[in-house]
């Protein structure tokens, strides 16, 4: 079964500026991204959409395929995942004759994805044919939606309406909920077609520790990361 690894990375971040080649403990942050699906034994080919020419030099550097630059109407800040797959989609099949049957999407701005997250993605959408795989993160205590509030000029209301609050006053009461973090998706390329890529009946999950799921979106995350990354460096010369 072919699959394919698409990185997305825009060169126009704002939050962060430049951050998917920002220099993250030594190396630019896309370069954890490209390593780790090249790691991966299921990948059969990995791929950078990139409005950059940048962005792009670099990761041909580190070893992934910039076969085309994306337009810069794909590479705005509201442009989501699924025209921008389409694009690479249609570019490799009118290009290259080449289709193939999984897509993933990797985001570079999760560097502590691993090739054995990656894996396990691959073989869940195999497995179990679902149409998409998603990693996820576990939800506890102060997180969980059900000790959420929406405010109405000040006026806090629960945003669980129909919830007695008082029968989930502990953080063990709580039912076991999970948020999608975006560290790896695997898409049928169907779907990527003829579905929405955020909405199927036919999903799974797979469980990553939190640490594995931080996404870089501020100053904070890369400042998180780089400690976090210098701190493992550190043990591992001891």
């Amino acid at each position: 079964m072919s699959i394919l690894g698409i990185i997305p990375a825009r060169g126009g971040s704002k939050r962060v500026p430049r951050k998917n080649i920002r220099a993250l403990a030594g190396k630019p942050l896309i370069v954890y991204s490209i390593e780790a699906a090249l790691a991966s034994k299921k990948i059969g080919r990995l791929i950078v959409s990139t409005d950059d020419d940048e962005i792009a030099a670099v990761s041909r550097e580190y070893g992934a395929e910039v076969p085309f630059l994306r337009p810069h109407n794909l590479a705005e800040d509201t442009t989501p995942d699924q025209p921008v797959f389409q694009h690479s989609l249609d570019w490799l099949r009118e290009n290259e004759n080449y289709t193939p049957k999984i897509v993933l999407n990797l985001r570079p701005t999760t560097p502590f994805k691993t090739p054995q997250i990656i894996d396990e993605v691959i073989q869940t959408i195999v497995d179990t044919r679902a149409d998409v795989v998603r990693t996820m993160s576990r939800v506890e205590g102060v997180h969980h939606p059900y000790w959420m509030y929406l405010l109405d000029d000040g006026q806090a209301c629960p945003y669980m309406k129909d919830l007695d609050l008082s029968d989930y006053y502990q953080r063990q009461l709580l039912p076991q909920v999970y948020r999608i973090n975006g560290v790896v998706d695997a898409i049928k390329t169907s779907l990527v077609y003829e579905g929405n890529i955020l909405h199927s009946n036919n999903m799974r999950g797979v469980v990553i520790s939190d640490y594995e799921s931080i996404d870089i979106d501020t100053e904070f995350d890369f400042m998180l990361c780089e400690c976090m990354l210098n701190l493992k460096c550190m043990e591992t010369k001891k």
